[in-house]
């Protein structure tokens, strides 16, 4: 039997097959999906097994070295789903496989430096001739003791820094040889040791504290660990010991699961009655003769999460499992703490705010079978289901189901796919969908479902708009209006909530030199350095260099350095200074880096503790808070100019998002926009709560410029240390497009059917050091676009330079 193994590298070139003869001991277990060891480039290399055939395509093979997996971790699901998903998306399968094993669990390699012993004899004299008695003297001895104790290569690199010029002779006359070998992985099931009673132990006779521990024992017969056991019985360590010594006690190993923040809290169940509208919805997505991708557009308020939940219990109930996605981590505490209710035990989370281990153990929860429902960010969409029975994509608009790293797939994408393999209906709700989603649902390749009204028929805010033009006038130069600064004063009287939206982290958002007008920027990044008041430094956002704020203008030398914009932190302080008594809380980036701090803050909403929750676009959706009766949003209109297809697109879904929290209880709510420009169609629209206004204008717009979902995009991004080096291979690489181009497409109709945009530097034209470059090539023929962009890709392979790194994005969410 012949094995083909895909290594596992992501370097792009060895994306192929490669032959190993499968030895008879391994013939009848080994199986596509098996990890395995195979001799690779004269050393032991981790491999996954990727088809077993009868004969190989070479006359001499080698022989597989170790079977690692009997149970293959890649399913027959996640098989065909990387295969497709590196062919759709430019990568390698080993980048896709990434995401669908958890992290942690694959052998790591350790490079190490090997000394050559033939060389040693010789070695003493030629050192002498080029450096230093004692340096000679001090290097021999450590490649004697390096040689036995076999140092990784950061170990000899550190034994040796001090002489960097004797480590540069050893490397370059191939004294040390580099080497790498594979060390086990990271990532392994959590072990305890755990206190049993002994079989027939007696403890007649014995004093207090040892029959405390029989009875603790007696309670939880799989036994407890030694603190636990401890704390139970309220004894110390050393009796436990002596019990041991008498054999009234054992201890055996046992495996413990690793529990995310919260899972381990429990939730009160809920009775859920739907309305008619949602009956209807949830029928149809229960229906199997209904269509396999369906688009929940319910307004916000209106109950989709309850018409999810109800469709995941009827699947649950037939023995399917469910999964829910969520674009955030911050909307996963208040959708956990439902499934919870609904679910119990049968919950499995999955997202990047959890550790190592907690990941590796939900992962094998979800490919046990026993986690039903399985909550996660995007990533979770790769997680090995055993009988997935319904994919549901909350909030499908967010633009954060996009990857921005390899691979660069978009989650709509590989819900579709997988629900195609696994038979399973995919739901993709939304008050505000994606463009590309309504349109797939208007044109009958998505069934559509609708929900018009709100829960309980409460009504959507009131919005009222506020022109900041003429607040300046007026001589407010306050970043809160004068009518939201009266209605956050009555809305805290009358003891409810507020929801205040800055799209922008920090204080200020640009430090400026009044004299010279130089803005503080970043060294490495081609942006201006954003103030944070809390840590009383200058950030860039990018590579988070920072600085102290400096005294003089590093230009000029004046002194009259000011602040100007703002951000949240700001903003917090400004509702300090106007609302002392009120209970005030943050949520962006910067206060939710720590792990829980989304679960914290939800908690402190819930019950009671904040009056004001101020944040960036993250508090925007999800949130369903009773007492929230006003929103504000500072600047409405700040992502109207930047420069991409999806401006308007974009300041539409986040106006109409926030909105939507407003009036969710009993009483009803008011919204109130501040912006410089009201007249905009995605305003005025966002103001009505009318999204098929804003869908038609935009839907014209994009038939007009051939924009998705019209035509396909893919961008062909440039980096690299030399802006000449950059901006060459991004003019190479357009001349071989416009090659491909002229070759495969007739010079008349060239235009229409591909378009290419570019080469041009990026709108942040360096970010780290590295410059920036771009080419967007734009066709309505998926196929030819796809052959064209593939054939320029393989013919650029020999002329790029290696100082210059190159990605395709398919359907990228942004272009700048």
């Amino acid at each position: 039997m012949i094995a083909k193994i895909l290594i596992a590298t992501q370097a792009q070139q060895l994306d192929r097959l490669f032959d190993y003869e499968v030895p008879e001991s391994m013939a009848p277990i080994v199986k596509v999906g098996a990890r395995v060891l195979v001799p690779f480039q004269n050393r032991l290399n981790m491999g996954y097994v990727w088809q077993l055939v009868e004969e190989p395509e070479c006359a001499h093979v080698k022989t597989i070295h170790e079977l690692l997996d009997k149970t293959p971790l890649i399913n027959a699901v996640q098989y065909r789903l990387i295969n497709q998903l590196a062919e759709y998306y430019f990568c390698s399968r080993v980048d896709v496989i990434k995401c669908c094993l958890p992290p942690g669990i694959n052998f790591r390699k350790k490079r190490y430096y090997r000394v050559q012993p033939e060389l040693l004899p010789r070695l003493e004299q030629q050192l002498a001739t080029l450096f230093p008695v004692p340096a000679v003297t001090e290097t021999l001895q450590l490649l004697a003791a390096g040689a036995k104790a076999n140092w990784t290569a950061e170990g000899w690199q550190k034994k040796l820094s001090h002489l960097p010029k004797v480590w540069d002779y050893l490397l370059a006359q191939h004294i040390l040889l580099p080497t790498s070998e594979l060390t086990e992985p990271k990532v392994a099931p959590k072990k305890i040791r755990l206190l049993q009673l002994a079989p027939g132990a007696c403890f007649e006779g014995e004093s207090a504290p040892a029959k405390r521990i029989q009875t603790s024992l007696t309670l939880h017969p799989p036994g407890l660990t030694r603190s636990q056991l401890c704390a139970a019985a309220e004894v110390s360590s050393s009796v436990l010991d002596r019990l041991c010594r008498e054999a009234k006690l054992t201890a055996c190993e046992t495996t413990q699961e690793r529990i995310p923040v919260g899972l381990t809290e429990t939730a009160a169940a809920r009775q859920i009655t739907l309305t008619e509208q949602q009956q209807r919805a949830l029928e149809v997505i229960l229906d199997p003769g209904s269509q396999r991708c369906l688009l929940l557009h319910g307004i916000t308020g209106s109950g989709k999460t309850e018409v999810y939940f109800e469709a995941a219990l009827d699947r649950i109930r037939e023995g399917f499992q469910v999964l829910y996605l969520v674009p955030e981590i911050s909307l996963t505490p208040q959708t956990l703490e439902r499934a919870k209710r609904c679910f119990g035990k049968e919950v499995a989370l999955l997202h990047s705010n959890m550790s190592d281990g907690e990941r590796y153990d939900q992962w094998f929860k979800i490919r046990n079978g026993t986690a039903r429902f399985v909550l996660g960010a995007r990533s979770a969409v790769f997680a090995p289901f055993t009988n997935l029975g319904l994919i549901i994509v909350d909030e499908e608009h967010e633009s954060s189901y996009k990857q921005e790293d390899t691979p660069r797939y978009h989650t709509r994408w590989v819900v579709e796919k997988l629900a195609e393999m696994t038979g399973a209906k995919a739901v993709f709700g939304s008050a505000t969908p994606a463009v590309e989603a309504f349109y797939l649902a208007q044109t009958g390749r998505y069934g559509y479902l609708h929900l018009e009204q709100r829960y309980n028929q409460r009504h959507l805010p009131e919005v009222t708009m506020v022109d900041m033009r003429e607040e300046l006038r007026s001589g407010n130069k306050n970043i809160l209006s004068r009518l939201l600064r009266e209605s956050i004063q009555k809305t805290l009287d009358r003891k409810e909530q507020v929801i205040l939206l800055l799209n922008r982290r920090g204080y200020a958002t640009f430090v400026l030199c009044r004299d010279c007008g130089q803005a503080l920027r970043c060294p490495s990044c081609d942006v201006s350095l954003t103030y944070h008041q809390n840590e009383r430094f200058l950030r860039c956002h990018y590579c988070d260099y920072r600085m102290a704020i400096p005294e003089t203008c590093p230009h000029c030398q004046s002194s009259r350095i000011r602040y100007f914009g703002n951000g949240t932190q700001k903003l917090e302080e400004e509702l300090g200074l106007c609302f002392p008594e009120a209970g005030i809380i943050r949520m962006d980036v910067d206060s939710t880096s720590r792990k829980g701090a989304h679960y914290e803050i939800y908690h402190k909403l819930t019950d009671g503790s904040v009056d004001i929750l101020l944040g960036t676009q993250m508090i925007a959706k999800g949130f369903d808070l009773p007492r929230v009766t006003l929103v504000g949003v500072i600047s409405a209109d700040s992502t109207l100019n930047i420069p991409d297809f999806r401006a308007a697109e974009r300041t539409f879904q986040l106006l109409t998002q926030v909105a939507g929290r407003a009036g969710r209880g009993s009483q009803p709510g008011h919204v109130i926009f501040q912006s410089y420009n009201q007249e905009h169609y995605s305003l005025q629209n966002a103001r009505s709560h009318n999204y098929l206004g804003f869908y038609e204008r935009e839907i014209a717009c994009r038939q007009e410029l051939r924009f998705p979902p019209f035509a396909e995009l893919v961008k062909i991004g440039f980096t690299g240390l030399r802006s000449e080096t950059v901006s060459a291979a991004a003019a190479e690489f357009y001349r071989l497009l416009q090659g491909q181009l002229q070759q495969r497409v007739p010079e008349a109709a060239a235009l229409n059917a591909v378009e290419l945009l570019g080469p041009a530097p990026a709108l942040i034209p360096k970010i780290q050091d590295n410059y920036r470059w771009q080419i967007l090539v734009k066709s309505a023929e998926p196929s030819l676009l796809e052959r064209i962009v593939k054939k320029a890709w393989d013919d650029f392979a020999g002329r790029k330079s290696p100082e210059v790194r190159i990605y395709r994005d398919r359907n990228p969410y942004s272009i700048i």
